[in-house]
């Protein structure tokens, strides 16, 4: 259910792309190569509408991931008192440790936290 209910955002992100593609492939054709202005429309107007329509799809799949991390996040940070307990290890700590050790700046945050 949820990836039909991105179908209209990419259709709609992939009509403008083609639009774009098609505008630029009419105006541009003549120019950069010996294509017909018609032939130029046609390409670019279907690379902009599968480009178009991808990236809308990916980048709402990726906005999809970032929430459920924010909301796991948000979980841990709730329940960080009984999962130490469980697992004799503070998640939140735990995972600062992991960002910084990866390069994420995040040693105010681990300071204060008493990592």
């Amino acid at each position: 259910m949820a990836y039909a209910s991105g179908v209209r955002v990419s259709s709609l992100a992939g009509l403008v792309g083609a639009a774009v593609g098609g505008y630029i492939g009419y105006t541009q054709a003549a120019d950069v190569s010996e294509l017909t202005p018609l032939a130029g429309a046609l390409i670019l107007g279907g690379v902009g509408l599968v480009a178009g329509s991808a990236g809308a799809f990916l980048l709402k799949s990726l906005m999809q991931f970032l929430i459920y991390l924010i909301m796991f996040g948000v979980l841990i940070y709730v329940f960080q008192g009984p999962i130490e307990q469980l697992t004799g290890i503070n998640p939140v700590q735990a995972t600062l440790h992991l960002l910084s050790d990866i390069g994420i700046p995040v040693g105010s945050w681990l300071k204060s936290t008493g990592g």
